[in-house]
């Protein structure tokens, strides 16, 4: 029973201790926030911190996350021709790797085609490879469409797409072979109460195509 109570009261003290050590760095953490918050001008609503971007160092003092309306140019990353309203993280390197909020011109095989143009703005989820190079992400774009996608270093690989303003779903992927070109293997779609599968040889004639319309499959070449 001694030797139970002993216990029990080793585990108090070591409960004691964590929470002294617990609310000396909350209190820590607080003063810092309140003198962070203490930097907001006059009519401005208390805290709330106003910035036009922030940038994220590491140890090296190089940017490693940048954000703001537009981000942030800073000498490190590899592009300077480019911004957005976006949070941008960025390698060692200074190579982009990942944006999340309004996209803006690609990076394709380590340059940015001067006429290069989306379908239409977008805001979502953009991954760069090791090189700075747009690979893939998620999007929903102006013009009512989303889309999931991934590519080649040249070109679209495999992609999902939804359209609102037709109210259609496809997918899609193309031939890997870079001599072929931009050029899909497969389709298949829903569109209303109906839908299409379609196979495409390199050249991109369809091959064979499987139509589907209330209920009703046909095909045809």
């Amino acid at each position: 029973m001694k030797l139970d109570i002993e216990a029990r009261m080793l585990q108090l003290e070591r409960k004691s201790r964590r929470l002294t050590f617990l609310c000396i760095g909350l209190f820590v953490v607080s003063m810092a926030l309140s003198g962070a918050f203490a930097f907001a001008g006059p009519g401005r609503q208390s805290g709330i911190v106003h910035v036009r971007g922030l940038v994220v160092e590491d140890a090296q003092r190089r940017a490693r996350i940048v954000i703001g309306a537009p981000f942030p140019d800073v000498p490190n990353r590899i592009r300077h021709d480019a911004g957005s309203v976006a949070l941008l993280f960025l390698d060692e390197q200074g190579h982009d790797r990942l944006t999340v909020g309004q996209s803006f011109p690609p990076q394709i095989q380590g340059k940015v085609p001067a006429n290069f143009h989306r379908i239409g703005d977008s805001v979502g989820l953009f991954i760069h490879n090791t090189a700075g190079d747009e690979r893939g992400g998620i999007s929903w774009l102006s013009n009512g469409r989303g889309a999931i996608s991934f590519d080649y270093p040249d070109r679209d690989a495999i992609g999902m797409y939804v359209d609102e303003k037709n109210r259609s779903a496809t997918f899609v992927l193309e031939y890997a072979d870079a001599a072929v070109g931009d050029v899909s293997l497969f389709e298949m779609s829903a569109r209303g109460r109906g839908g299409r599968f379609s196979l495409f040889d390199p050249t991109g004639k369809p091959r064979s195509v499987w139509n589907v319309a209330e209920g009703a499959v046909s095909t045809s070449r």
